[in-house]
């Protein structure tokens, strides 16, 4: 009869999703220490599901409206699934927005981040959508709406619609979904 001792400690028995999960949600919480601009909630024990909210200027259309009219309140919901980082996180648009690669919540939310590397961390995406919010980083070409799409090439000139900064800390290595 054999006797075998397992021996484990609890960083070497956490998976590597639960070491990236652990590590993007420090990266929230850098991102968003001190910043007005940038908060979240958690939704989930296991720290992969998210409410993002941003605090800076964004459009929406609202129907009685000829152009679209400056928001201040956004948020979207993050969700870390089980194939996460390999394929990008679930993203769902919880309030109204105008944009060419977010979609409102009447539209079914979705948004279209374009490239995605499993090697970004969950606080560049942030920082990345962020500045989709601000028309500072949109695609007309790869477009969920049509409509905001149109209008924005009709309307190159008058974006980002917020230049302000969502972090202090600029990443070289960037991902844009586009050129404007």
């Amino acid at each position: 009869s054999r006797i075998v001792i397992v021996v484990t400690d609890k960083g070497s028995n956490m998976n590597i999703r639960q070491r990236r999960i652990n590590s993007d949600f420090k990266s929230l919480i850098d991102l968003t220490k001190n910043n007005p601009l940038i908060d979240f909630e958690i939704l989930s024990n296991d720290r992969d599901k998210f409410i993002v909210t941003y605090r800076c200027r964004g459009l929406q259309w609202l129907p009685e409206r000829p152009r679209p009219n400056i928001i201040k309140l956004h948020k979207v919901e993050i969700y870390l699934h089980t194939e996460y980082p390999r394929l990008p996180p679930r993203l769902q648009w919880l309030t109204d927005i105008f944009h060419p690669n977010i979609l409102p919540p009447a539209m079914n939310g979705g948004v279209c981040i374009g490239k995605w590397s499993p090697s970004e961390s969950l606080g560049r995406l942030v920082v990345r959508i962020g500045r989709m919010v601000q028309y500072q980083n949109y695609s007309t070409t790869d477009a969920l709406n049509l409509q905001a799409a149109a209008w924005a090439k009709e309307n190159e000139s008058s974006l980002p619609v917020d230049d302000q900064p969502l972090d202090n800390h600029p990443d070289p290595t960037d991902v844009t979904i586009g050129a404007k």
